[in-house]
């Protein structure tokens, strides 16, 4: 092989390089905010059945604030009995606070004509929040008429997440790398 064919050679393979890393990085970037809520330490994967047979699926992302000393439910999405349901916090209509009367916490959350409360046993909601948790009832209320289905049991298990500075240090490993195969494109052209 030429001189110049290895010039070009490695140029090519310095050039997809770059491209690559670029790609990778944009890809981690733009996948950023469907990572499951990077913003939160207390998400849980739900799962659980209705006494009719329904079944209900989802996530629930806990956030509490302690200047109000309230729990609300954010960028929290789920399904009952194929009827979606979303909470964030108390925007959109849906007053997705969770109460704590006796012991037993619950939400309530309305999408359209449809009310769903789920309740569980109690838990420090300003504390740490429990690996697993179970749903003790509940139910799915068409308001305005209707026939109600109440919520047979189901858990929410803990969904760990990644923390935004490892995906910070991921993003400038792949800068890093881009800089290293310019900088190796720059010397070869020179030489």
């Amino acid at each position: 092989m030429s001189k110049q064919n290895v010039t070009r050679l490695q140029n090519r393979t310095a050039q997809f390089a770059r491209v690559f890393g670029l790609a990778l990085l944009t890809s981690a970037f733009a996948l950023l905010p469907t990572v499951v809520h990077a913003d939160s330490s207390n998400v849980y994967q739900i799962s659980g059945t209705t006494a009719g047979g329904g079944t209900i699926s989802g996530t629930l992302d806990f956030g509490y604030n302690s200047n109000t000393e309230q729990t609300l439910l954010l960028n929290s999405n789920f399904t009952i009995d194929g009827k979606s349901f979303s909470c964030n916090g108390l925007t959109g209509g849906n007053q997705c606070i969770v109460f704590d009367p006796f012991g037993t916490e619950y939400f309530g959350v309305i999408s359209g004509t449809t009310l769903t409360v789920l309740e569980w046993n109690g838990f420090n909601l300003a504390g740490s929040f429990p690996s697993t948790f179970n749903f003790i009832g509940g139910y799915v209320d068409p308001l305005g008429g209707g026939s109600w289905d109440y919520v047979a049991g189901g858990t929410a298990t803990y969904v760990t997440t990644p923390e935004p500075s490892a995906l910070f240090l991921l993003g400038a490993g792949l800068l890093g790398v881009i800089a290293l195969s310019r900088r190796r494109l720059n010397s070869a052209s020179i030489a």
